[in-house]
């Protein structure tokens, strides 16, 4: 069966980075794989969005239409397509979406706010009802922090809707709900905002 999935978010959140982690577990597998980036590369921070198509046959149409599944960690994206099964960022506020607070669970369970990209990942593999192969992920990864990834992966696997209910109301507030705060009339906010890093090598983004 076809599964499409789109993820919509910025650059530096690691969005190609996971949509190419995610592909090449797939490929290695056995499935049929598409991988599509649609980014803008000249400024960090402006939309990058990935599109991932995988089934057990060859794939006639690599575009994604409608998502049977949407990654969305960003609110600056521009994508108009709808996807059935939502998870989004902590505080993007999308209708019937699945909230999960990935940074600062990378930040408490794993030291840094960019294993949130991750534990991301996982969330999404266990969404596509796709195995946890741990050789094919250990052999998908970038090459440094293979353990860490790993268990952030396997712990964005291991979310049930109740642990991510209980971690959402124990987050602290993210920063699209700092930016409402601060938007809102006579609205302030104190502290630091909470933002999503990236997985990459050594000077990559995405």
């Amino acid at each position: 069966m076809t599964t499409r999935i789109a993820l919509d978010g910025v650059g530096g959140q690691g969005v190609r980075v996971i949509a190419g982690v995610m592909g090449a577990l797939l490929a290695r597998m056995g499935k049929e794989v598409t991988v599509l980036f649609d980014y803008d590369s000249s400024v960090r921070g402006s939309m990058s969005d990935a599109f991932l198509i995988f089934d057990d046959v060859p794939i006639a149409n690599p575009v994604v239409e409608e998502a049977d599944i949407m990654l969305k960690l960003a609110d600056r994206g521009h994508l108009r397509i709808s996807g059935r099964t939502v998870v989004t960022d902590l505080g993007l506020n999308v209708p019937g979406a699945e909230q999960i607070p990935f940074a600062s669970l990378g930040s408490q369970h794993f030291g840094k706010e960019l294993f949130g990209n991750m534990i991301a990942l996982g969330r999404l593999l266990r969404l596509a009802a796709i195995d946890f192969d741990e050789e094919a992920i250990r052999e998908s990864l970038p090459k440094r922090f293979v353990e860490e990834n790993l268990a952030a992966i396997r712990f964005g696997y291991e979310l049930t809707p109740e642990t991510i209910a209980s971690y959402a109301a124990a987050a602290p507030p993210s920063r699209f709900e700092m930016k409402d705060a601060a938007t809102a009339p006579g609205g302030h906010t104190h502290g630091a905002s909470v933002g999503m890093g990236s997985v990459v090598e050594a000077g990559e983004s995405g």
